[in-house]
């Protein structure tokens, strides 16, 4: 995918300036995700979870079926490079998946 694609479309990302990019996204990554509409999806839910930090898109990608949710989690710890972006994430899933199993 293009890094224009990866961009465009996403506002959070649209607000990043390069440096931000580069320091928090493994951009070879981003140029070898597929060119498809799912990728698509995964960067806007990407998006919206890095805009608001909440748990409302987790309960988005409930909806995928199991191999769908797979590709989205693999894709976001490939293209995270920051810790803390990384850290935040992990701790957010942990917690949506113990207090969603209730």
């Amino acid at each position: 995918m293009e890094l224009k694609k990866f961009i465009e479309g996403n506002e959070y990302l649209e607000k990043l300036s390069n440096e931000e990019l580069e320091k928090r996204f493994d951009l070879p990554v981003v140029v070898d995700l597929p060119d498809n509409d799912f990728s698509q999806v995964i960067v806007k839910l990407l998006n919206s979870y890095l805009s608001e930090y909440s748990n409302a898109v987790f309960y988005i990608i409930e909806s995928f079926d199991v191999l769908e949710k797979l590709k989205i989690y693999e894709t976001w710890i490939y293209l995270l490079k920051e810790r803390k972006d990384m850290e935040r994430l992990m701790q957010q899933f942990i917690r949506f998946t113990l207090l969603h199993k209730l």
